[in-house]
């Protein structure tokens, strides 16, 4: 107690796990009108089963990470995720890009196929897999719900999105000291101003990028 109080934790403030909290940033930007096409998570969200729910009573189509120990219903019986990927035929894979990376595009194999009933607002559940090209042992799995026009595509897309998430982080580690902190305080703000330096700088960027594109562009007609 001592503890909390030195840190000025409210005292109607309890342990919550990750899931928990990110419903609750999700709840509080949903209800305050954001709309979203897709959630994105890893297999710590993705995995849990509650936190799914929490995205398919709001209509919330989502692309989710999960182990390859996630398991299915396949007739009458539960499968694992990995042990359905093993026994797809060669011609079940597509190769696609995620997205744009550094070096060009960022191409994988994927594999897509429904599993259960479309939800009471046509929503549908998919199992999609991505297989590395050049280690093709390396495989990832997403639990996904999407409209029921959605094609795998679409899926390979959504997932692709989070690297560009990823990228945001990495940088803002790298830039702004994102990760050079210790919590020490319950009103500490050191991440709220390092994403609002990050932002900063990606505004000074993009202004002097276009600034650039449109000399280039007045010298070569």
């Amino acid at each position: 107690m001592a503890r909390r109080k030195g840190a000025a934790i409210p005292p109607e403030v309890t342990f919550s796990t990750k899931q928990r909290l990110a419903q609750r940033m999700l709840s509080h930007a949903l209800e305050g009108g954001l709309s979203a096409e897709w959630v994105l998570a890893d297999a710590v969200y993705g995995s849990d089963s509650k936190f799914r729910s929490f995205l398919e009573e709001r209509n919330q189509p989502y692309v989710l990470a999960v182990s390859s120990q996630q398991r299915l219903w396949v007739g009458f019986s539960q499968r694992r995720v990995d042990a359905i990927a093993r026994e797809l035929a060669s011609e079940s894979w597509l190769r696609m890009s995620a997205g744009a990376g550094m070096k060009g595009p960022r191409l994988y194999d994927w594999a897509a196929g429904k599993f259960g009933a479309p939800t009471e607002n046509g929503l549908v559940r998919w199992l999609l897999v991505r297989r590395s090209i050049e280690k093709t042992e390396e495989l990832a799995y997403y639990l996904c719900l999407a409209p029921g026009g959605a094609t795998m595509e679409d899926l390979a897309r959504a997932a692709g999105q989070r690297w560009n998430i990823e990228c945001c982080f990495e940088a803002a580690k790298q830039e702004t000291g994102l990760d050079e902190y210790e919590v020490r305080s319950w009103h500490g703000c050191h991440m709220t101003l390092s994403m609002l330096a990050l932002a900063f700088l990606c505004v000074i960027r993009t202004t002097v990028t276009q600034k650039r594109k449109k000399r280039t562009a007045a010298l070569c007609p």
